[in-house]
């Protein structure tokens, strides 16, 4: 999960931070209010989305098991990453709605 607060001109900032909620994020930084150049915003502000970089473990499992199995392996670890892979999606989207309603 990424956060972010998008400006005035509707570009994305990133933050270098996590955190499960708001609250939460601003105990983290110390204050509800975060700068972003020489704008300020409140912390309200800031929205979660899907981090796109990173893999799920599942994938390289799923990969590992195809190289040393061959074919059928190949089957299984992909069908494994699948299964295992959507539970992380799932897990990963109820967290960014989680921060988004907080």
């Amino acid at each position: 999960m990424r956060l972010f607060i998008v400006d005035s001109t509707n570009k994305k900032h990133y933050l270098n931070a996590t955190a499960a909620s708001r609250k939460e994020l601003a105990i983290k930084l110390g204050s509800e209010l975060i700068n972003i150049g020489t704008e300020t915003y409140h912390i309200s502000k800031v929205c979660a989305e899907q981090d796109s970089e990173s893999m799920p473990a599942s994938t390289v499992i799923g990969g590992a098991i195809g190289l040393v199995a061959g074919m059928p392996g190949v089957l299984i670890g992909g069908a494994l990453g699948a299964i295992f892979g959507n539970e992380a999606d799932k897990k990963s989207q109820s967290e960014i709605e989680a921060f988004n309603r907080s």
